[in-house]
């Protein structure tokens, strides 16, 4: 494909980064930073970093809620913190029940259909950018940047550690088309089970790795794209020591292994 006509297409690509919001979680979803005053200082904030971002990938921001919190404190940020005029959507939509013997992840797929339909935004964009809501990641403009030519899909998929066996999908952060969200993600949490596909990481991995070797196929961010704030099931910071030993094993083996998942 000629360069211009690469560029071209490239360009035509345009962004709506998803946040995922629950200000109240269910009491099963077994997460510890469960406060609610709490997680809403932390959706501002990060609503706050999106605001300001001055990439494309955050041109267009959808913000989805499923516990029924008051959002006003959300919207008056948008309303009188919003310097460059991004196109913003907050939607309510209650329904953070998790069906017995599941756990978080169907009511985070049921989000996403449910809002995903109702967004006006997603009209005028060609993918997506899905966030866990209460965390940034400043490096997410240089991925976008990396990545030549069209993609239908980036994803970090990874090797599980000692001692569980197999793989799965990184699930803080993805991007794909519209298109392919329609197609292999849409009313997806219907094949979550109790036994081999418990959690969203595996579910997202077994969607998604019958594409790999495809064209705009990508199972690996070109960079490492590391999350600020803090873990919902540890409530610890994603910049301890260890956090960031990780991060950097990481960022080496993309560069010497980009092959390897770990």
């Amino acid at each position: 494909m000629p360069a211009n006509q690469q560029n071209t297409q490239v360009e035509a690509t345009s962004y709506l980064l998803v946040m995922t919001a629950t200000v109240t979680p269910a009491p099963q979803a077994g997460v510890r930073r469960a406060d609610p005053v709490q997680r809403l200082e932390d959706y501002q904030r990060t609503l706050r970093f999106w605001l300001h971002y001055p990439h494309r990938v955050a041109a267009n921001i959808l913000l989805l809620e499923n516990s029924g919190a008051d959002l006003n404190s959300l919207r008056r940020i948008v309303e009188t913190e919003n310097s460059l005029e991004k196109s913003v959507e907050i939607l309510s939509i209650p329904g953070n029940r998790i069906p017995d013997g599941l756990n978080y992840g169907y009511t985070e797929m049921e989000l996403l259909d449910e809002g995903l339909t109702r967004s006006k935004l997603r009209q005028s964009t060609t993918h997506m950018v899905k966030t866990t809501g209460r965390l940034t990641f400043p490096a997410l403009g240089r991925a976008i940047d990396l990545v030549r030519g069209p993609f239908e899909l980036m994803v970090d998929c990874r090797k599980l550690g000692f001692p569980r066996r197999g793989y799965d999908a990184s699930v803080q952060l993805f991007v794909c088309s519209h298109e392919f969200y329609d197609e292999h993600l849409r009313h997806a949490r219907r094949f979550l089970n109790t036994t081999d596909v418990r959690l969203l990481e595996h579910l997202i991995y077994r969607q998604v790795i019958g594409s790999k070797g495809q064209p705009g196929i990508h199972l690996r961010f070109p960079c490492n794209i590391d999350p600020v704030g803090y873990s919902g099931f540890k409530a610890q910071s994603y910049r301890t020591t260890g956090q960031r030993l990780d991060q950097a094993v990481r960022g080496i083996l993309r560069r010497v292994a980009p092959w390897y998942w770990y």
